[in-house]
């Protein structure tokens, strides 16, 4: 889990904290009280686009997790899920194939939130997902909502057809256990090792009739506008800042994985956390500490007259032959070049 320094810098949809305010209510709770237990005020909610910090988020899941299990399982209801998100509804209930339909759901769902991981597989047309969540693991209410979101996506898709999903579940046995049989198409198993939704997916290429292709570009335009307004402020410019300092900071040796290393220690969080968040973001710790290390070595060889060696130093690198490498291979002219370049071809 990463720290709460970091955590302050995710964000979530306020239409995930509108909805657990209501069922908050259910349990008894004013919206003071709901208040008072999350930190979040009336007013934040009332920015359709708003977005809820990550330190507030967990707050959040931690009081649904101490509602009673009757009341948290009510989350559970696909059709208010997308209902509630249409930038990410609309395009999952409007694609050509449901394989489409799922990418879909995988693109767009950050729109929600960013704090747990949906991991997918498709091996002879079988899919099976796996949720894993970041806060509240003992409860699976957050999994259960994701999987009867799909389950309602796929229905969606089944074409005269009756899909029936195989769910395994972590928590306790649910009060509305029969509802969700009837959901299902099977009754889901609890208190298993993992978080997890199977299901056979024969037709998963077959042409939806409903499908409307006029408006299918303008909805997908939507909801890419709304990620990357999202992803503007998410972990990658955090992760870059980090690399930013990290290197200047002269009392560390950041050779090799010693960087990452340092970065994964200041964020309390694992490598495979960190590059899975970096890759929903569209990028890796590779790319951002390639991007970092250019630019510093650019702002260096053109706003200072520090040395070659120096730089390097400063960057990171071995040697001195070790950056010129580096820049080389980067930019197609060696640091001194480019540094006589920037300066209007005079040697500095």
């Amino acid at each position: 889990m990463l720290a709460s320094s970091a955590l302050k810098d995710r964000t979530v949809s306020n239409g995930v904290a509108r909805a657990a305010m209501l069922y908050a209510e259910k349990a008894g709770l004013s919206p003071a009280q709901f208040s008072a237990r999350t930190g979040i005020a009336q007013a934040d909610l009332a920015d359709p686009k708003g977005r809820i910090d990550g330190e507030r988020h967990r707050r959040t899941v931690e009081l649904m997790a101490s509602l009673p299990l009757q009341l948290t399982y009510q989350l559970a209801d696909g059709d208010a899920f997308f209902e509630s998100l249409p930038l990410i509804g609309n395009p999952c209930l409007n694609a050509p194939t449901l394989r489409d339909a799922l990418g879909s759901f995988a693109r767009f769902r950050p729109i929600a939130g960013e704090f747990d991981h949906l991991l997918a597989s498709h091996d002879a047309g079988t899919i099976r997902f796996e949720y894993i969540p970041e806060f509240a693991p003992s409860r699976d209410f957050q999994a259960l909502f994701h999987f009867v979101a799909l389950a309602v996506l796929v229905r969606a898709y089944d074409l005269g057809r009756e899909t029936q999903f195989e769910v395994e579940l972590t928590g306790d046995e649910t009060p509305n256990r029969r509802h969700l049989a009837e959901l299902f198409g099977t009754r889901p198993r609890f208190g298993c090792a993992a978080n997890r939704m199977l299901f056979a997916a024969p037709h998963l290429d077959a042409r939806a009739s409903f499908y409307n292709s006029r408006i299918a570009s303008a909805i997908l335009q939507q909801s890419q506008q709304e990620l990357q307004r999202i992803r503007r402020h998410g972990l990658a410019p955090v992760v870059e800042e980090r690399i930013r300092k990290l290197i200047a900071d002269d009392a560390l040796d950041l050779q090799g994985a010693m960087l990452l290393q340092h970065l994964c220690a200041q964020l309390d969080t694992s490598r495979w956390s960190l590059n899975r968040r970096l890759q929903q973001e569209g990028t890796n710790f590779s790319q951002l500490e390639l991007k970092v290390r250019l630019e510093e070595s650019r702002r260096l060889l053109c706003s200072t007259s520090l040395g070659m060696a120096e730089i390097s130093s400063r960057l990171g690198f071995t040697s001195q032959s070790a950056f010129t490498r580096f820049f080389r291979a980067q930019h197609g002219l060696a640091p001194t070049a480019f540094r006589q370049r920037a300066h209007g071809g005079e040697a500095v």
